[in-house]
């Protein structure tokens, strides 16, 4: 425990020196600045979901590739293999602070939204524990698939265009949630759960539907984290023995 305590704020302090949470609180003030002034209270539930699949999504990609790429050029991967530390473990650690990262930039960008709202009409508040569950789910689930993409791959460059055509499916959702084309496939796709569940924070939802979204995360997040611990093992650990 203590090891991985020490790995945890090894990897906050390296996301904080790097300026990760300078650049998306950054960016999530920007973001509530504009959507402040684009949409009304009223299009709250249905502009937080899209914005946390679409942009949050895509910059906690972006992140755990930086990240992974980096500490491998540094040789920080090389003597981590060797070190007691587990691949869990170190997994794990890049899945819960970067999950923290992505939970400040959505309090930024959902709360100065709302804030610069509420000077002018009567903003819907959401459930907060419901929400949050929906922003570190979703968070998760980037993280992991940013995992499973980017070790094998050696440049940030060679990453970006193989993240890009996973990245549409994977925000495909949006189109059902703002009923653009409803179709009960797009529920199929890992990344509806966490959307409805934002959603529902401001909206609320059926018994079958709350199964839906926690079961679904659920078992998203635990096929993703066998799947990134196999993927690491596979194109890290193997590659360097």
């Amino acid at each position: 425990m203590k090891r991985f305590l020490h790995t945890l704020k090894l990897d906050v302090t390296v996301q904080w020196r790097n300026k990760l949470y300078a650049i998306g609180i950054g960016i999530a003030a920007v973001i509530a600045g504009v959507f402040s002034q684009a949409f009304d209270a009223e299009m709250l539930p249905y502009v937080v979901p899209v914005v946390m699949l679409m942009i949050i999504g895509g910059t906690t990609l972006m992140y755990v590739a930086g990240m992974i790429l980096f500490e491998r050029d540094e040789g920080t991967i090389s003597a981590t293999i060797v070190s007691p530390l587990r691949t869990g473990e170190y997994i794990w650690s890049k899945i819960l602070t970067l999950t923290l990262l992505t939970t400040a930039e959505a309090t930024v960008m959902i709360g100065g939204t709302m804030l610069v709202l509420s000077f002018n009409e009567t903003v819907p508040l959401p459930n907060l524990p419901v929400l949050i569950g929906g922003v570190l789910a979703i968070g998760m689930v980037f993280t992991l698939i940013g995992i499973i993409l980017v070790v094998r791959f050696q440049s940030i460059t060679d990453f970006l265009i193989p993240m890009a055509a996973l990245t549409v499916p994977l925000q495909l959702p949006f189109l059902h949630f703002l009923g653009v084309i409803e179709h009960p496939l797009f529920l199929l796709i890992p990344t509806s759960a966490q959307m409805m569940m934002m959603r529902a924070s401001f909206s609320g939802l059926s018994s079958l539907e709350w199964v839906y979204c926690i079961g679904y995360s659920v078992v998203t997040i635990f096929v993703l984290t066998t799947w990134a611990r196999r993927a690491f093992h596979t194109h890290i650990v193997m590659r360097a023995g």
